[in-house]
This record gives structure tokens, C-alpha cells and sequence, in this order.
């Protein structure tokens, strides 16, 4: 099986490797893991594993905010193997700004990141994609449940979820599947920061009252894009948030 998972080095994608990593039974299995910057995250990723499973990893340093570089991934894609079965789409940012700081540069750079770019990967490699294949898009719940905190991010995911329903015709006729994975309060970097007081309150609207694990996003990821009668689905996770 051959895999291509963009933002793989942190957080959900790491942990989305590592799921994949697990199941693996053949020699032959190699799992493209894409990152951006942190060189140091993705040696980490590969010293997680014993010597004779590391190769089976390959790392791919991309900018996936930088739309000039897609061609290029896309190329190197192409000469690597002679198809794909799984493309999981996690690479996505996150803008904070007060909605009067925004700028349209601001507004471009996560909209691309976030949906542009994830778009043109699908649309330039589902003829590299093998029969039966399966894409994961990785959105988030800001995408189906208004935050106000971040408006470009909410509607970036809105887009990127929708995707995967207006894409499912688009891919019919190459055999290949499309879902997405719409997660919640998950414990990622971008949670560092948080003060007390905002995790308390956030938490008061969690039915399982904490945030969710990268792991668990992976495991149901996992599940998701490996059920061959899925295709079309949005499959949230978020411990219950704001159901009672």
C-alpha cells in the first residue's frame, strides 16, 4: 500500500503515521509523509520507529501554503511510485486576528492552505490514485459549527468539508473514495497557548468535559478511510461539544 499523508510530522497527521504505520504488514508499504519547516518533527517521527521499519517512511519537505510547490510535489509523487491508495489531507493553519485586522493576504494564505491547495492535489493526482483508492480530507467542527474566534478558518473548513461531497462524482470514475473528518477541541500545539480559563470553559461544553487526543482522531481517520463503503461521508468528533 502506498500512502500520502501532507502534514504528517504533528499533531492529528503524526498521529494519523503512526496509525498507519501500525497496521502495516508488508515490506513493500510506504507512507509519503509531507512537512513544511520543523526538520527536527520529522527526524523525531522517524526515530519513533524501529530501524527496519523506517524505511518505509519517506519524508517530503513541501510548503503546502506556498501554491508554487505543488507541481513540484505532484512530480516527485509521480516518480516515486506507480500509484497511490490512500491520500490524507491534513496540512491546514489557523488565523486569530480580529475579523477588522484582516487582511486579504491574510484571508488568501489560509484559504489557500487550507482549501485551494488540498483541491489541486486531488485534482492532480486522482489519475495517479489506484482503484479503490481512498482520500481523507481533514477539516474540523469550526467548519460545521460557527466559531466566532476565527471566521477564515471556520469557512476555509466549511469549504474543504464540503469537498468532500461535491468531489464524489468528480472521482466515480476513477474507483476512488472521498471523506472527511471534522475533529474539535484536540490536544495539538495550537491548544498550547490556551489560558485556564478559556480550557475550563471549553471543557464545560464538552459532554466528555476534556479535550480529545490526537490518537483518537487517528484511529477514527483510520477507520474511515479504509471502509470501502464510505464515500461522501462528514464524521465528526468533538466528545459531545455543546449536545446538552
Amino acid at each position: 500500500m502506498n500512502y500520502l499523508v501532507t502534514g504528517g510530522t504533528d499533531g492529528i497527521g503524526c498521529a494519523i503515521v503512526k496509525r498507519i504505520m501500525s497496521t502495516s504488514n508488508s515490506a513493500k508499504d510506504r507512507v509519503f509523509v509531507v512537512y513544511g519547516h520543523d526538520d527536527k518533527k520529522a527526524q523525531e517521527l522517524i526515530d519513533d520507529f524501529p530501524i527496519e521499519e523506517q524505511e518505509k517512511i519517506v519524508l517530503m519537505k513541501y510548503d503546502l501554503s506556498d501554491e508554487s510547490v505543488v507541481e513540484e510535489l505532484v512530480g516527485r509523487i509521480n516518480d516515486e511510485v506507480d500509484g497511490l491508495d490512500y491520500f490524507i489531507s491534513n496540512i491546514g493553519i489557523g488565523e486569530y486576528a480580529k475579523f477588522d485586522d484582516y487582511t486579504m493576504e491574510m484571508w488568501n494564505k489560509v484559504f489557500s492552505t487550507n482549501l485551494t491547495i488540498p483541491i489541486f492535489l486531488i485534482q492532480k493526482l486522482k489519475d495517479k490514485m489506484n482503484n479503490n483508492g481512498s482520500i481523507l480530507l481533514m477539516g474540523s467542527y469550526a467548519g460545521i459549527k460557527a466559531y466566532s474566534s476565527s471566521v477564515v478558518y471556520s469557512l476555509s473548513k466549511a469549504g474543504l468539508i464540503f469537498a468532500s461531497k461535491v468531489l464524489v462524482k468528480e472521482l466515480e470514475k476513477y474507483g476512488v473514495r472521498i471523506n472527511a473528518v471534522a475533529p474539535g477541541f484536540i490536544e495539538t500545539k495550537w491548544q498550547k497557548g490556551r489560558s485556564d480559563e478559556s480550557r475550563n470553559r471549553i471543557c464545560a461544553k464538552i459532554a466528555q468535559h476534556r479535550f480529545g487526543t490526537p490518537e483518537e482522531v487517528a484511529k477514527m481517520a483510520f477507520d474511515v478511510m479504509t471502509n470501502e463503503y464510505m464515500n461522501g461521508s462528514i464524521v465528526e468528533i468533538h466528545g459531545g461539544y455543546e449536545y446538552f
